[in-house]
């Protein structure tokens, strides 16, 4: 190392004025840089523009950060009074279905009790006339009874033993007809 330091001194001291232009140019060379880096007075340099971005953006993005933060918090409270807004509605919803349903319900069986009511009503009238039809029946049955009856005697002149005798017979014939007809229609009205 030595005799690199020799070296420079000897050509040091071989030409002065040569030393001297080359320390000036890279003063000059150095002032130039130092101007163009950093910049003097209101003017910037290179180096403190690129750090003045630089620390710019970053100032923007944690500001965005931040706000995409604040954002992210008042989306979950938002969702979160959404979602409770959606229980509560769901709850209303279901109560009120279940009113109408029982609404529906007691409708429905007012409905059925009162067509029940009219179809049981229908069922008396129709048993009643059917039972007015068979008295009707029964009397012609036993007016033509009596007649044939009567007929029978006037024209066989038979003996009054004989007649109440025959009169039976005839009775008792139409009166088990009648009966087989009564079995036939229903005995009571359906509940």
């Amino acid at each position: 190392m030595s005799e690199i330091v020799h070296e420079i001194l000897a050509e040091i001291a071989a030409d002065p004025s040569k030393f001297v232009i080359e320390v000036v140019q890279f003063a000059l060379l150095m002032a130039v840089v130092y101007f163009v880096a950093v910049g003097m007075g209101r003017r910037k340099g290179m180096l403190v523009n690129m750090l003045a971005e630089r620390r710019a953006r970053v100032a923007g993005r944690v500001d965005r950060a931040t706000h995409a933060e604040q954002e992210l918090a008042q989306s979950r409270e938002q969702a979160s009074a959404r979602i409770a807004a959606a229980k509560a509605e769901a709850v209303a919803i279901v109560k009120e279905a279940r009113a109408t349903a029982r609404t529906l319900s007691r409708q429905t069986r007012a409905t059925t009790d009162a067509e029940a009511v009219e179809i049981r009503q229908r069922a008396v009238r129709a048993l009643e006339e059917e039972r007015a039809e068979m008295h009707v029946e029964i009397r012609d049955r036993l007016v033509g009874v009596v007649a044939q009856s009567t007929r029978a005697m006037l024209n066989e002149g038979v003996s009054p033993h004989e007649q109440r005798q025959l009169i039976q017979g005839i009775m008792s014939s139409q009166i088990g007809q009648l009966e087989e007809s009564a079995r036939r229609l229903p005995a009571a009205v359906p509940q």
